[in-house]
Parts: structure tokens; C-alpha cells; sequence
């Protein structure tokens, strides 16, 4: 028994890429036969076992390139103060906690993983029945185009760090290599959070879209209705020359019955509408002739009709208060399904998003901090050793700030669509002026105001414009603070420096001193002795 075709293709359907090449670094668990032949993410033992024994050799790793890579440290706590030395020592295993913490999430979160994106299919097939038009093809472009960003930065920090600041001579320099892995699955991790948010974002312009279209569908009718069509404004101007050589055609003033059996139009209201040229034959979609059959829609013509004696109606949804009142109540339905998918999205991801805005606000400070080490000439941690090169520190920079920079500016712009989808709402109310339709728009606004979305990291703060600004003054207000207590410890250090140089100093002038007295001593008995007479 063969299954039934799907309405719409499967979102996870664009995530080939993405999905091979995380599950080959282990970032997720879930089996690859069932999304290579199936295009969902269920649960597998298999990649379980995998993915822990991948984060385990990691681990190992790490660990063995500190230990190699770590002879620069132990001098660092005698050498410098011990500020330094403590920064250094916590920020040289924040990478491999934010890797651990991003795949052991996905570990226990893999089940409900697959469960998200089934219900964004089961969203995307209500979409279609309300004629939203989506096209996935873009995030497919957004994957490729974030995976190259990823690789060009990744082995760009990495060969220039390798060539430039790492001894390649010796063997266990291809250890470095490891200091990569972090960032890397990082990276990965986050692109699955970032595609994915993109398409709830791109779900809920599809709805505003949608009311903005009925919108603009019942102001061309009310400009149909007053005579004063754009369109009928435009054919006009395109055969002025044909209407000045020939006098304007003449319509039989009684059409009542043309109305009536085309589309059942009250020509009594279009009088008192107060608009011009009111005997307009006006051909309505689904009306039914005198057998009872239903008139089948005409379709849209390709070119522009130049002759100006035909004029065509507008229809409007908004006209009919029991059909908008379904379609509206299908669309809060679904704007209402696609903030609980966002909710049950940031609550999966929210643990690997606090370790990434940790990182990145540790590592910035860290970064700028060391800079400034190096070129007061003072040493730095082995694993921090880029900031000793400005340039190498910029492309590290740049990367891990566009990484949280990127997911804040996303969360904010998903949670402003989410939320204009309520004044879209409005305007249908506004643009149709009718009291019925007044009261389902109000009706709807309330339930729209418990649909709002907001993405944060474990409830500690908001990802939005607002804590993007609280992290840039918080980033300078601690580089400030550390080079003061750098600057005092230098100034300390270089204080008991000359302290113990005038010391010895002063030890050597009175061991000198003492030394003469002596000569003195001795002299002055020798001369006594001998100035004696004896009897």
C-alpha cells in the first residue's frame, strides 16, 4: 500500500548537507538511514554510542594539546601576575565546555528534535491550504552559503596561528589542529538553531503577507466600486489618442438584469455608493448560470486588456464576514502553532545558547585583554597565543561575534514578525470598516496577544537589540578594568623590582664600608703596637 504524496516537501529536506557533515563530528545523533531515505530525525542507539565515543576522543585531545603546547604556561604564573595567569587557566577549557554542552544537549534532546520539525511540516500543509506561499529553496542557499563562511574562517585562524606563531618542526605541533575542533561543532550546532529560526521567521512574514494581500485586494475593490481603478486609470492613459478621435461609448441605462443574473449584484448600492460609471457589467468568479451550474473561473490574462470597454471586478474576501472570519480564525491557529514550534525551539537550544554568549563575551574580553599583553611584551597563554598577531585577532574576533551577533539580531527579527502580525490583523478590520468584522479582528487580537515569542538564554536575559548594547558596554567597561589591575600589578611588580635592586645595592656599599673599617682597625693596632716602647 503505497503512502500518500505529502502537500509540501519536508523542511529537513534542505539540511542534506548540514545533517552528513554533522553527523560526521558528531553534533548529531539520530539515524542517517532514516533521513537519508526519509527525511526525519529519529532517535538511533547506534549514533548515540558514536557521538559519545567522537566527544570522548575530543576530550583526550584537548587535553594532550594543552599538556604539549603547555611549557609557555608554566613559566606564565612566575613570569606575570596572577591575574593572567587565572584568566588564562579558566578560558583555555571554556571552548571544550561550550562542545560538551552543545552535544550532550543534543543527545537527550534528540527525540523531541524530530518532533519540532514534524510539526513545522504539519504547519507548512496548513499554510498551503490557506494559499501562504513558502519557498524553502533559500534556506538551502543560507546552509551553503554559512557552511563556506564557517570553513573559510575555521582554516584561515587555523593556518595563519600554525604558520605564523606555532613551531611546525616539531611533530606535536599538528596537535593544534585540535584547538579548531571547539569552535568548529560550535559552529555547526548553531547553524541548526539559526536555519531553523530563519524558517519560522520567513512562516510568519508568509501569514503577514497574507492578511496584507486582503488588505490590498479590498482597497482595489472600494477603488473598483468609487471609479477609480488603477488599473482601468492605466488602460485609459495607454489609448488617449483612440478616446480624443472618437466620442465615448454609450451603456444601456438599464442593466439590472445583466447584474442579477451574472453575479446577483444590488445595483441599488452601487447607486447610492456614489461612484461613477455605475453600469458596469461586472463577471463574477463561481457564479452560477440559469441551470444551476457553476461558472468556472476565468483565468488570468497575460497581457494587459487595451480596450477600454471592458472593465472587470474586483473581488474582495473581506466583503463575506463568515468566509474572512474562517480564514482569519485558520491563520491565528496557525501563527499561534508557529510560537509554540519557537518556544519548544529556544527551550532545546537554550543551554548551548547561554555557553555560546558566555564564550563569546569571555573570549572577546580575553582577546582584546591579551592584545594588549603582547604588546606591552608580556606573556600569554599558549592557547590565546593569536592575539600576539593584530590581524590573526581581528578574523578571531569577527567570528566569534558574528556567530552571537547573528542569532541576536535573528531571535529579534522572528519575535517583530511574530508580533506584527496583530497590526496586520488591524488593517483588515480598518480597510473593511464593517462592525462584524470589527468584533472577529478584536476577537482574534486577544487571543494574538498570548502568541507572542520571545527567544532568550535559560530565562537570563533577552535575545534582542537591547542586550546586544548591554554586551558591547559590558565588554568595555571589564577591558578597562583589567588593564587597570594589569597596569597596577606592573607598576606593584616594577616597585619591588627596584626595591630589591637598591637592597643589594645598599648591601654591597655596606659590605664595602664594613670591610674599610676593618682595614683601619687593624691599621691603627699594628701602629699602636709598634709606637710601645719597651724597658
Amino acid at each position: 500500500m503505497s503512502q500518500p504524496t505529502p502537500l509540501v516537501q519536508p523542511l529537513l529536506l534542505q539540511f542534506q548537507q548540514l545533517f552528513f557533515l554533522s553527523k560526521m563530528v558528531g553534533v548529531l545523533p539520530q539515524n542517517l538511514d532514516k533521513f537519508r531515505y526519509k527525511n526525519v530525525l529519529e532517535k538511533s542507539r547506534n549514533g548515540m554510542l558514536y557521538m559519545l565515543g567522537v566527544l570522548s576522543i575530543y576530550v583526550v585531545l584537548y587535553n594532550l594539546l594543552i599538556y604539549s603546547f603547555g611549557e609557555e604556561d608554566r613559566t606564565l604564573k612566575a613570569s606575570q601576575s596572577t591575574l593572567t595567569f587565572v584568566i588564562g587557566l579558566f578560558l583555555t577549557y571554556i571552548g571544550l565546555i561550550m562542545m560538551a554542552t552543545d552535544q550532550l544537549t543534543a543527545l537527550f534532546n534528540q527525540g523531541q528534535l524530530g518532533e519540532l520539525y514534524e510539526r513545522i511540516r504539519v504547519v507548512d500543509e496548513r499554510l498551503y491550504r490557506e494559499e501562504c506561499l513558502l519557498d524553502n529553496s533559500c534556506i538551502a542557499k543560507r546552509i551553503r552559503i554559512m557552511l563556506i563562511m564557517t570553513f573559510i574562517f575555521e582554516i584561515s585562524i587555523l593556518v595563519a596561528t600554525y604558520i605564523n606563531l606555532v613551531d611546525y618542526t616539531q611533530w606535536l605541533s599538528l596537535l593544534w589542529i585540535v584547538s579548531a575542533v571547539p569552535t568548529f561543532v560550535n559552529t555547526l550546532d548553531k547553524i541548526w538553531f539559526a536555519v531553523s529560526l530563519y524558517a519560522l521567521k520567513e512562516r510568519f512574514e508568509a501569514i503577514n503577507a497574507t492578511l496584507e494581500d486582503l488588505v490590498m485586494e479590498h482597497e482595489k475593490y472600494k477603488a473598483w466600486l468609487t471609479g477609480d481603478d488603477a488599473t482601468t486609470a492605466t488602460v485609459g492613459n495607454r489609448t488617449a489618442d483612440s478616446q480624443q478621435s472618437s466620442p465615448p461609448p454609450q451603456y444601456d441605462s438599464n442593466l439590472e438584469y445583466l447584474y442579477k443574473e451574472l453575479g446577483g449584484i444590488d445595483t441599488g448600492s452601487l447607486r447610492n455608493s456614489g461612484g461613477k460609471n455605475h453600469n458596469k457589467v461586472a463577471p463574477i468568479a463561481h457564479s452560477m448560470n440559469s441551470f444551476g451550474e457553476t461558472i468556472p473561473t476565468p483565468h488570468k490574462p497575460q497581457r494587459m486588456n487595451t480596450n477600454p470597454l471592458i472593465n472587470m471586478a474586483h473581488e474582495s474576501e473581506l466583503n463575506d464576514a463568515a468566509k474572512v472570519e474562517i480564514k482569519l480564525n485558520n491563520l491565528c491557529q496557525v501563527h499561534d502553532e508557529i510560537c509554540e514550534i519557537g518556544k519548544a525551539m529556544n527551550g532545546l537550544w537554550s543551554y548551548p545558547i547561554l555557553s555560546l554568549m558566555a564564550y563569546g563575551f569571555l573570549i572577546f574580553t580575553a582577546q582584546l585583554y591579551f592584545l594588549y599583553c603582547a604588546t606591552q611584551s608580556q606573556s600569554i597563554p599558549s592557547l590565546f597565543r593569536s592575539a600576539k598577531n593584530p590581524f590573526i585577532t581581528v578574523i578571531v574576533l569577527v567570528y566569534t561575534s558574528g556567530k552571537c551577533i547573528y542569532l541576536i539580531y535573528l531571535s529579534w527579527k522572528t519575535s517583530l514578525a511574530s508580533k506584527r502580525t496583530g497590526i496586520s490583523l488591524h488593517k483588515c478590520g480598518v480597510v473593511a470598516d464593517d462592525n462584524l468584522l470589527y468584533e472577529i479582528v478584536n476577537h482574534l487580537s486577544l487571543k494574538l496577544l498570548n502568541h507572542s515569542v520571545d527567544f532568550s538564554a535559560c530565562g537570563f536575559f533577552t535575545l534582542d537589540m537591547e542586550t546586544l548594547y548591554g554586551v558591547s558596554g559590558g565588554i568595555t567597561s571589564y577591558l578597562i578594568i583589567l588593564i587597570q589591575f594589569n597596569l597596577a600589578a606592573q607598576q606593584a611588580k616594577d616597585a619591588i623590582q627596584s626595591f630589591n635592586s637598591f637592597n643589594d645595592t645598599a648591601g654591597f656599599v655596606g659590605a664595602a664600608t664594613e670591610m674599610d673599617n676593618n682595614s683601619s682597625t687593624l691599621y691603627d693596632m699594628i701602629t699602636t703596637t709598634m709606637m710601645t716602647p719597651t724597658y
